[in-house]
């Protein structure tokens, strides 16, 4: 039997080329493979808290998992609460982007599109992941108090496009939204399901989901409907005003 020896001049065949690891050449990577490198490490981040909760997750083993160094991470994100955020921020977007979808549709309806936004908003709570990082904040708040604080404020960017529509239809007449920001919230809160949200199952399919947000709806459209003039809360007499503080004054 003869054995022939491959000097290094000699090419490998193509059956032994593709057993070889593909490794990214040295030096500064592509536009392209930073985008991927990123998405890289921030789905084994994600995995990670999911799985090993806050405090059992460290940068070091999510580089680990996602096949990047260390400071690829850190050049990115100064510490572990960052990289969180950026988890939480990477999770609720699609949330954001469904709601702006909803309110900027072919429907004209209010009534169909604040039912469609209602909708949307239980659906992009109860994506998989996102309800799993929040269950996980709410079992983590009391050790680390900061990461409710870093979801209020995710919970406040993505209700903005919610907000500008509950302003824009205070405007114009289609509803009685004095106080959008506090509308919006409570409008969510609803449309989550308060405990239910975080202890229960999801609800079954498309049937349940609009029944539910019918509800909803029909919940808070008695108080957003606009009002007449008659309905309107009396003001306070200009001319008793000051007699009235006097009074108070005295009491």
């Amino acid at each position: 039997m003869t054995i022939t020896l491959l000097d290094s001049m000699t090419e490998l065949p193509p059956a032994a080329e593709a057993t070889e690891p593909k490794r990214r050449a040295r030096g500064r990577p592509s536009v392209v493979q930073a985008a991927e490198l990123r998405e890289s490490f921030l789905d084994a981040a994600t995995q990670s808290f999911l799985e090993k909760g806050y405090a059992g997750t460290s940068i070091e083993a999510v580089a680990r998992d996602a096949g990047v160094a260390k400071i690829t991470i850190y050049r990115q994100f100064e510490n572990k609460q960052a990289l969180f955020h950026e988890v939480i921020h990477r999770a609720v977007e699609k949330a954001r982007t469904d709601m702006h979808a909803a309110l900027k549709g072919e429907q004209t309806n209010t009534e169909e599109r604040l039912l469609e936004l209602i909708e949307g908003m239980y659906l992009g709570a109860t994506e998989p992941r996102t309800l799993g990082l929040l269950r996980l904040v709410i079992a983590e708040a009391t050790r680390f108090p900061e990461l409710a604080k870093l979801v209020y404020t995710e919970n406040s960017w993505v209700l903005g496009p919610v907000v500008a529509y509950l302003e824009e239809a205070h405007r114009s007449g289609q509803l009685h939204v004095p106080h959008p920001e506090l509308t919006a919230v409570q409008i969510s809160n609803l449309a989550f399901g308060g405990v239910r949200f975080f202890i229960s199952r999801p609800l079954a399919g498309p049937a349940e989901r609009r029944e539910w947000a019918q509800g909803v709806l029909d919940l808070v459209l008695g108080g957003l409907a606009p009002r007449t003039a008659q309905q309107q809360p009396d003001a306070p007499d200009a001319s008793t005003a000051p007699a009235q503080r006097s009074e108070d004054s005295t009491v």
